[in-house]
């Protein structure tokens, strides 16, 4: 499969993105988001845990910038064939995902029958 940054640039492009590609590249994005999310609250707590996301993921000038606000990470993410970049975990329809799916369910189902006897 392509980088998940071709895949974004093609659809960017207004060209056609094979629904397995556009799938992957989406759940890249997801995780993005959410990395993005624990790194903003780690920066407005401050203190030890911002320095030391600054030193771990903005010090490699190959792959991060503070200045751009790109985190290692992030440039990893987008230049991996989704694929490798995502665990089992996160792909739809793998054994490891429908295991963590289905115990997921399951504490939802308990956690709203619990609220909902209240």
């Amino acid at each position: 499969m392509r980088q998940t940054c071709e895949i974004i640039a093609d659809l960017k492009d207004g060209k056609e993105v094979p629904y397995d590609e556009l799938k992957m590249a989406c759940l890249v994005q997801s995780s993005i988001i959410f990395f993005y999310k624990q790194d903003t609250k780690a920066f407005l707590k401050g203190g030890f845990s911002a320095d030391l996301k600054k030193r771990m993921e903005y010090s490699d000038p190959e792959t991060s910038s503070q200045e751009m606000g790109t985190p290692s990470w992030y440039w990893k993410a987008i230049k991996a064939d989704p694929l490798k970049w995502l665990s089992a975990s996160d792909i739809p329809g793998t054994d490891e995902w429908k295991k963590i799916h289905a115990v997921g369910n399951k504490l939802l189902a308990k956690f709203t029958s619990d609220s909902a006897e209240r």
